[in-house]
């Protein structure tokens, strides 16, 4: 009994250890994953951009989710859904952070694929499962 409750144990904390977590607001990694991201983003909106929304990372991996803004805090609308949704994923390769992919003006759950795609781990793109 003490085995399993000591298996438990380790399978509960292992869980907990591999959970995302929010990449705060104002810190460096969030601007240096952005930094990367953003020339590729301003190409497709056409203009200099900012972000709004969700940023977690998961060992190696970051994704962002959430919409494009302009300095004055309009969302930027584009692509033929005229959206401003949009989706990034990064990785560490080499020991530096790269963009993997991206998807600006979305209008369905484009990024649903990247799993399979990229392998990116599950639980980092739908945290709730």
């Amino acid at each position: 009994m003490k085995i399993l409750t000591l298996l438990l144990s380790f399978c509960f904390a292992a869980s907990a250890l591999a959970a995302p977590k929010e990449v705060a607001k104002g810190s460096e990694l969030r601007g240096a994953l952005f930094d990367i991201a953003r020339n590729t983003v301003e190409n497709e909106a056409g203009q200099p951009v900012k972000f709004a929304g969700s940023m977690k990372r998961l060992g190696d991996w970051a994704f962002f989710s959430g919409t494009i803004v302009n300095a004055a805090g309009n969302q930027i609308r584009v692509g033929v859904g005229r959206s401003a949704d949009t989706a990034i994923l990064w990785k560490i390769v080499d020991s530096e952070w790269q963009m993997i992919t991206c998807a600006v003006g979305i209008t369905d759950v484009a990024y649903a694929s990247w799993p399979d795609q990229y392998g990116v781990p599950t639980e980092l793109i739908f945290p709730e499962g």
